[in-house]
């Protein structure tokens, strides 16, 4: 088989309850982070049992953008800040 790497952009919406703003912003990336071995392995089973498709996933890596937009809080929409 070829080994063929993608990049790709992906959107999150995370929704965190927290003391503060500053701490809600720092536990996002933990919420991002690349799946483990074992999610990859089911992931894999899936695709070739499920699907029948030929392919096999090594590994997915996931960055956090250090420029999150606060949307809410309390169900509150907030404005947005000017940079």
């Amino acid at each position: 088989m070829k080994t063929f790497v993608f990049e790709t952009t992906i959107d999150a919406l995370v929704r965190v309850r927290a003391a503060d703003e500053d701490s809600a912003r720092k536990v996002i990336p933990t919420v991002l982070g690349a799946p483990g071995t074992a999610d990859i392995r089911i992931a894999n089973e899936s695709i070739g049992v499920g699907l029948g498709i030929e392919a096999v996933i090594d590994d997915v890596k996931f960055n956090a953008a250090p420029d999150m937009v606060l949307l809410e809080v309390n169900s509150q929409r907030v404005k947005r800040r000017r940079r």
